[in-house]
């Protein structure tokens, strides 16, 4: 099973963006004090910016002092997701760990941090952050789906498979889930549920490469 993976669901991409929560903070924030920041902040969290001026912009609420510190941990969160995607992993994670010290009951925090680690071959700690993660937000499936692909590329398929499980029962159309779901099966011999698995992953992701993996190895010739 491949350790990375392509896109998030759910709410974790309107974490990301920083969509609720800049409306949120936004509004529990004095007009005055906004007018100096809110434009940073908003490119900061532009997922559909280019990296270098959101980088910069998330640089600059991190170096300001007047800044509250539920925003900075947000301009945290946006720019160690900015050095995770440009292969910087390490610092991605100083990043994460800054802002869930200004704000540990932020879930997006944890679970990104544990994406980090993961990229960074640290897998245990991987797992403690999504698990982290998901102590604040059971609800996340993104948090269940890695977590589950951590715990196969460590060789524990049952706790594997217990977090897809619990991922699919959130949403049954999960289609990372599925694929690693189908590869737990297909490990354990179990060949009709894998193939199941695979075929509903690619229903669903036509590009899914690890669906398309197993059946190729599990269909007959």
């Amino acid at each position: 099973m491949g350790s990375a993976r392509i896109g998030l669901s759910g709410s974790w991409v309107r974490i990301a963006q920083g969509v609720a929560c800049s409306v949120v903070l936004a509004a529990s924030l004095p007009t005055a004090a906004s007018a100096g920041w809110d434009d940073d902040l908003a490119l900061c969290q532009n997922d559909e910016g280019e990296a270098q001026p959101r980088m910069e912009s998330c640089s600059r609420l991190i170096a300001d002092a007047s800044i509250q510190p539920e925003i900075k941990a947000e301009a945290y969160l946006n720019r160690g997701i900015l050095y995770d995607e440009r292969g910087e992993p390490l610092k991605a994670i100083v990043d994460l760990t800054e802002g869930i010290k200004l704000n540990p009951e932020y879930p997006a925090l944890y679970f990104f941090r544990g994406v980090a680690y993961d990229n960074a071959s640290k897998t245990r700690l991987s797992i403690a952050d999504f698990s982290e993660a998901l102590r604040l937000d059971p609800t996340e499936t993104d948090a269940l789906v890695y977590r589950g692909m951590a715990y196969a590329g460590l060789g524990d398929r049952d706790k594997a498979l217990a977090d897809f499980d619990a991922a699919l029962a959130l949403d049954p159309n999960e289609a990372t889930a599925l694929s690693g779901r189908g590869e737990i099966y297909e490990a354990k011999g179990e060949r009709e549920k894998a193939l199941a698995d695979f075929r509903k992953a690619l229903e669903i992701e036509p590009d899914n490469e690890d669906a398309a993996e197993g059946l190729k190895r599990l269909e007959p010739k």
